[in-house]
């Protein structure tokens, strides 16, 4: 078992929900996606809260749902701009291991394409390469734990495994 709850950070398309899914499963752990209770929250999508709030409205939210949680969540994957907000990820530290699932900028350039779809929570017109050279300080910062995220999802897990074991 896990010494501590772990909680997944890095860009949108790294592999959070995936890992924390599959990681969750294997060890019959309870699993938290930061991203879905917002969306569980306003019963709609990432997108259509951001196009009708903005941007900054969906970070707050994020924070608000971070400050929430409590240790019952064994595994958490959090949005990808949860780093903006230093009283969310000290909360979660105070809950868990953090651990930065750090995937090469051509990976989730891939994976995401221009995000248009995803809810990104970053002003219009910011592309993918700005938030992403904005973030990784931030990431870095806020870790405890760096995976190298271009890796395979078991391969990720096992490394998980490793360090958290």
């Amino acid at each position: 078992m896990f010494t501590k709850p772990i909680s997944l950070i890095g860009m949108a398309g790294c592999g959070k929900t995936t890992i924390g899914q599959k990681l969750a499963a294997k060890y019959n752990f309870i699993f938290c996606d930061t991203d879905i209770l917002i969306e569980k929250k306003f019963n709609a999508t990432l997108q259509d809260i951001k196009q009708k709030n903005g941007y900054k409205f969906l970070r707050k939210e994020e924070e608000e749902i971070i400050l929430e949680l409590d240790d019952m969540y064994e595994v958490i994957a959090t949005g990808g701009s949860a780093v903006y907000s230093s009283k969310a990820m000290n909360h979660l530290k105070t809950l868990s291991t953090i651990i930065f699932i750090n995937t090469p900028f051509e990976d989730i350039k891939k994976r995401i394409g221009d995000a248009g779809h995803r809810g990104f929570a970053m002003p219009d017109g910011f592309s993918i390469k700005q938030a992403y050279e904005e973030r990784l300080p931030l990431y870095n910062h806020f870790q405890d734990i760096s995976i190298d995220g271009s890796l395979s999802v078991n391969e990720v897990i096992s490394q998980i495994e490793g360090h958290c074991f």
